[in-house]
Protein backbone atom coordinates (compact mmCIF):
# COMPACT_ATOMS: atom_id res chain seq x y z
CA UNK A 1 0.00 0.00 0.00
CA UNK A 2 2.76 2.48 0.89
CA UNK A 3 3.85 4.41 -2.15
CA UNK A 4 0.42 4.26 -3.79
CA UNK A 5 0.00 8.04 -3.52
CA UNK A 6 3.41 9.52 -2.71
CA UNK A 7 5.44 10.01 -5.89
CA UNK A 8 8.72 8.67 -4.52
CA UNK A 9 9.38 5.79 -2.16
CA UNK A 10 10.80 7.00 1.12
CA UNK A 11 8.74 10.19 1.06
CA UNK A 12 5.87 8.62 3.03
CA UNK A 13 5.57 10.19 6.48
CA UNK A 14 2.28 8.54 7.40
CA UNK A 15 0.06 5.93 5.81
CA UNK A 16 -2.74 3.59 6.76
CA UNK A 17 -5.75 1.85 5.31
CA UNK A 18 -9.45 1.97 6.24
CA UNK A 19 -12.48 -0.26 5.74
CA UNK A 20 -10.53 -3.49 5.37
CA UNK A 21 -8.06 -1.95 2.92
CA UNK A 22 -10.66 -0.37 0.61
CA UNK A 23 -9.40 3.18 1.25
CA UNK A 24 -6.12 4.68 2.40
CA UNK A 25 -4.41 7.91 3.39
CA UNK A 26 -0.79 8.93 2.79
CA UNK A 27 1.11 12.01 3.90
CA UNK A 28 4.26 12.77 1.94
CA UNK A 29 7.35 14.91 2.22
CA UNK A 30 6.91 16.29 -1.30
CA UNK A 31 10.61 17.01 -1.79
CA UNK A 32 10.21 16.51 -5.57
CA UNK A 33 8.21 19.78 -5.73
CA UNK A 34 9.54 23.35 -5.74
CA UNK A 35 9.65 24.79 -2.22
CA UNK A 36 9.34 22.99 1.09
CA UNK A 37 6.08 21.19 0.35
CA UNK A 38 3.97 18.41 1.85
CA UNK A 39 1.07 16.50 0.37
CA UNK A 40 -1.95 14.62 1.69
CA UNK A 41 -3.82 12.04 -0.33
CA UNK A 42 -6.99 10.13 0.59
CA UNK A 43 -7.79 7.51 -2.00
CA UNK A 44 -9.45 4.25 -2.85
CA UNK A 45 -6.80 1.56 -2.96
CA UNK A 46 -8.12 0.70 -6.42
CA UNK A 47 -6.51 4.00 -7.46
CA UNK A 48 -9.18 6.73 -7.41
CA UNK A 49 -7.95 9.84 -5.55
CA UNK A 50 -10.75 11.33 -3.41
CA UNK A 51 -8.91 14.23 -1.71
CA UNK A 52 -5.53 15.83 -2.32
CA UNK A 53 -3.98 18.74 -0.46
CA UNK A 54 -0.56 20.17 -1.35
CA UNK A 55 0.77 22.89 0.96
CA UNK A 56 3.94 24.50 2.21
CA UNK A 57 5.16 22.62 5.31
CA UNK A 58 5.25 25.90 7.25
CA UNK A 59 1.42 26.01 7.11
CA UNK A 60 0.94 22.64 8.82
CA UNK A 61 -0.25 22.29 12.40
CA UNK A 62 1.06 19.50 14.60
CA UNK A 63 0.86 17.99 18.05
CA UNK A 64 3.87 16.13 19.37
CA UNK A 65 2.00 14.64 22.30
CA UNK A 66 3.52 14.80 25.73
CA UNK A 67 5.28 11.44 25.81
CA UNK A 68 4.37 11.33 29.49
CA UNK A 69 2.40 8.57 31.11
CA UNK A 70 1.59 5.40 29.25
CA UNK A 71 0.23 6.92 26.03
CA UNK A 72 2.38 8.22 23.17
CA UNK A 73 0.95 10.04 20.15
CA UNK A 74 1.64 12.56 17.39
CA UNK A 75 -0.53 14.25 14.79
CA UNK A 76 -0.25 16.55 11.78
CA UNK A 77 -3.13 18.61 10.37
CA UNK A 78 -3.56 19.85 6.81
CA UNK A 79 -5.93 22.83 6.60
CA UNK A 80 -7.80 24.05 3.54
CA UNK A 81 -8.93 27.55 2.65
CA UNK A 82 -12.58 26.51 2.89
CA UNK A 83 -12.35 25.75 6.63
CA UNK A 84 -11.62 22.02 6.62
CA UNK A 85 -8.83 20.32 8.56
CA UNK A 86 -7.53 16.80 7.98
CA UNK A 87 -5.60 15.45 10.97
CA UNK A 88 -3.65 12.20 10.70
CA UNK A 89 -2.49 10.69 13.97
CA UNK A 90 -0.88 7.67 15.56
CA UNK A 91 -0.91 6.45 19.13
CA UNK A 92 0.51 3.59 21.15
CA UNK A 93 0.69 2.45 24.73
CA UNK A 94 4.27 2.70 25.99
CA UNK A 95 5.94 -0.70 25.63
CA UNK A 96 3.26 -1.99 23.23
CA UNK A 97 4.48 -2.91 19.75
CA UNK A 98 1.09 -2.31 18.13
CA UNK A 99 0.47 1.20 16.82
CA UNK A 100 -3.01 2.57 16.18
CA UNK A 101 -3.97 5.61 14.21
CA UNK A 102 -6.60 7.45 12.31
CA UNK A 103 -7.87 10.45 10.43
CA UNK A 104 -10.07 13.16 11.93
CA UNK A 105 -11.83 15.66 9.70
CA UNK A 106 -12.82 19.09 11.02
CA UNK A 107 -15.07 21.75 9.52
CA UNK A 108 -14.60 25.23 10.97
CA UNK A 109 -12.95 23.68 14.05
CA UNK A 110 -15.70 21.12 14.77
CA UNK A 111 -15.08 17.41 14.31
CA UNK A 112 -17.26 15.96 11.56
CA UNK A 113 -15.62 12.56 11.02
CA UNK A 114 -13.14 10.26 12.73
CA UNK A 115 -11.84 7.19 10.91
CA UNK A 116 -9.77 4.51 12.64
CA UNK A 117 -6.98 2.88 10.66
CA UNK A 118 -7.20 -0.83 9.99
CA UNK A 119 -5.31 -2.82 12.63
CA UNK A 120 -1.66 -3.25 11.70
CA UNK A 121 -1.77 -0.82 8.75
CA UNK A 122 -0.21 2.29 10.35
CA UNK A 123 3.22 3.23 9.04
CA UNK A 124 4.52 6.53 10.33
CA UNK A 125 7.50 8.83 10.68
CA UNK A 126 5.59 11.79 12.11
CA UNK A 127 8.37 12.65 14.58
CA UNK A 128 10.76 13.19 11.67
CA UNK A 129 8.05 15.04 9.72
CA UNK A 130 7.35 17.35 12.68
CA UNK A 131 11.05 18.30 12.76
CA UNK A 132 10.79 19.18 9.05
CA UNK A 133 7.70 21.31 9.76
CA UNK A 134 9.54 23.09 12.61
CA UNK A 135 12.48 23.82 10.31
CA UNK A 136 10.14 25.18 7.62
CA UNK A 137 8.35 27.43 10.13
CA UNK A 138 11.58 29.02 11.41
CA UNK A 139 13.35 29.30 8.04
CA UNK A 140 13.19 32.70 6.32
Amino acid sequence: MAGSYCELDGSEMFSCTFNGGAKAVEVCDAFWMDGDMASYGFFQTSGELEKEIIVDKASLLYNEGTGMGTMMSESVTFQTEDGYGYEVYWWAERGDAEVGGGLTVYQDGSEIADLSCDAGSVQQSLGEFIMMIDNAQVSP
